[in-house]
């Protein structure tokens, strides 16, 4: 199956910059949706994990990366409500996967950590999806890697755009 883009173009003829940027942000929003869920379902399968809720795990790599990070924070750079990060927080901490303490000098603010139970398993998450994805970059033709290789800082700096930096 062709890309949506050649086709489009195959049959349509040449693009202006905005209809061919709206079918490139298909595209690559379908395609990576694909890559990420396929790495999902091997490494939950392959490491024996129950897979978390979408906001469970945005919650819990967040204050992996930003440990004492308070629930406002979470839900500002995530973009959530904060009744969500609430009760995003309450059942990772009823999993043991996340420790909520007061904050030593605002007793009102909590400050959230993972366990170690959860930095265990996103370690192990970690190593299977470099795996699979190792592998697969592995049966790619060498022309195919160096382009996806390539791409690796432009998808760095998509990410940013899209946080709003």
């Amino acid at each position: 199956m062709g890309s949506y883009i050649s086709y489009y173009r195959h049959v349509s003829g040449e693009k202006t910059a905005p209809e061919a940027v709206a079918l490139l942000s298909g595209e690559l929003a379908a395609l990576l949706h694909d890559v990420s869920r396929q790495l999902r379902s091997a490494a939950h399968a392959e490491v024996n994990l129950v897979p978390l809720p979408d906001s469970e795990r945005d919650v819990l790599r967040y204050v992996g990366r930003n440990p004492g990070s308070g629930v406002g924070v979470v839900a500002r750079e995530l973009h959530m409500k904060s009744s969500n990060v609430s009760a995003a927080v309450r059942n990772l901490v009823a999993r043991d996967l996340m420790i909520r303490e007061a904050d030593p000098g605002d007793r009102r603010i909590a400050r959230l950590t993972l366990t170690d139970q959860a930095y265990r398993n996103l370690e192990r998450l970690q190593r299977s999806w470099d795996a699979h994805l190792g592998a697969a970059l592995g049966r790619l033709e060498p022309g195919d890697r160096e382009k996806l290789e390539g791409a690796v800082p432009a998808l760095r700096a998509l990410v940013q755009v899209l946080r709003g930096r």
